[in-house]
């Protein structure tokens, strides 16, 4: 004959001498079995024994009667075996039990035994914690790696437009050179044209007006290019020290974005292990 699962305890307790016998193997069999469990043992109106769990205790007295709608009572009235899943609402703990009728040496039914094994239902909350928290933080970490990357293609943008800037600074300092060169030649042929309105006497004096207003004009320009070309330098210290601290900034980004990445393909990692711990536990 073959026995399923479970069913050799079923066949060697099915008959027995007396309860009081099996009573007595009880500490034997829960020092035995490697699960945390609690077991009653009882006639067909009353409990005589109870055994309970490290973690789970059901609160059982021996002398206390059998409720008419309960597993163990059911089991015995119908003589079969009866397997159950508890929900936390009854005891503040889920657990799974089992109702076999006993029999004495005659096949007549003299009791029952009912045996409860806690479910794991703390675990299983926990996983399914870790799991809705690692999901939550890989979403916000999705969203600070999608910033960062746009951080740095920002980043990478501005410094091109800074680069673009410092071109454009050395473009116009080129303009500015040209314009002084023209300013200095416009000068000495102020100055070209005094001298000869001076050897034209008093017939050169309007032109000696002219060309007095040509040197002013010339000297101006001068001063004027030179403070432009000053402020143009700074502008151009200015935008190097900018195109610096972008490249720096740029810099960072990629790493924080790499970063990022790595963080969020390791917390997928953990959350794998969740599930798989969610799965364990929905086994226990």
């Amino acid at each position: 004959m073959i026995f399923r699962k479970g069913d050799f305890l079923f066949a060697m307790l099915n008959k027995i001498d007396s309860l009081e016998n099996l009573i007595a193997l009880i500490p034997i069999i829960k020092t035995s079995v490697p699960a945390d469990l609690s077991i009653a043992i009882c006639d067909v109106e009353k409990f005589l024994a109870y055994f309970p769990g490290e973690t789970i205790n059901l609160n059982i007295k021996a002398g206390q009667r059998l409720n008419a709608e309960e597993p163990l009572t059911l089991a015995i009235r119908k003589n079969q075996p009866l397997k159950s899943d508890v929900p936390a609402d009854f005891y503040g703990f889920e657990f799974t039990g089992t109702a076999t009728p006993l029999h004495d040496k005659s096949g007549r039914v003299i009791g029952g035994i009912a045996v409860q094994i806690r479910r794991q239902s703390e675990l299983r909350a926990i996983a399914d914690q870790i799991s809705l928290s690692l999901s939550q933080a890989n979403e916000q970490i999705t969203n600070v790696a999608s910033g960062s990357n746009s951080l740095a293609d920002f980043s990478q943008k501005l410094l091109i437009q800074s680069e673009q800037a410092g071109e454009n600074v050395n473009n116009s300092a080129k303009v500015l050179s040209i314009i002084k060169t023209v300013a200095a030649q416009t000068n000495l042929l102020g100055l070209n044209a005094a001298i000869e309105a001076a050897r034209a006497g008093e017939k050169g004096r309007g032109f000696e007006v002219v060309a007095k207003e040509i040197q002013k004009f010339s000297n101006e320009t001068v001063s004027s290019t030179q403070k432009i070309n000053e402020t143009m330098d700074q502008i151009k210290e200015a935008t190097h020290q900018m195109s610096i601290s972008i490249e720096k900034i740029a810099a960072i980004g990629q790493e924080q974005a790499a970063s990022v990445q790595h963080i969020s393909a390791f917390i997928q990692e953990i959350q794998a292990m969740s599930n798989k711990l969610n799965q364990f536990a929905n086994k226990l």
